[in-house]
């Protein structure tokens, strides 16, 4: 484990105090970090949530969101369009009825977040 280290007074060591500080600066402003963000603001509202957690199970039939979350259809038809317009859900069609399933890109990152919900 590293030393703390908090605003050294000598000259040598407070250039690479600020250098070591520049650098994790920078890895803050980063893309993961901001995709990290989109993430979790995504995942922050608990129907999107619950319905993540459902699609970890299997694919679901926008009916059966109906069924479980007793919500009107307009708040869950919202919510499945802003995971779908974050890529984190895609739909197809099974005769006459829109099935939901989780990006398949996204399952391995959605997993670990969720893990501990869903063991």
């Amino acid at each position: 484990m590293a030393t703390a280290r908090c605003c050294p007074a000598d000259c040598a060591l407070r250039s690479d105090w600020e250098d070591e500080l520049r650098a994790e600066k920078a890895m803050l402003s980063e893309e993961p970090v901001r995709e990290f963000h989109r993430l979790l603001k995504l995942l922050g509202h608990p129907l999107r949530l619950n319905i993540i957690l459902m699609l970890l199970k299997r694919d679901h039939c926008v009916c059966e969101f109906f069924y479980v979350f007793e919500e009107p259809q307009n708040l869950i038809s919202y919510n499945l369009k802003k995971l779908k317009d974050g890529g984190l859900i895609e739909s197809y069609y099974r005769s006459n009825h829109k099935i939901y399933t989780l990006n398949g890109t996204m399952m391995p990152v959605l997993r670990r977040i969720m893990g501990a919900a869903i063991s």
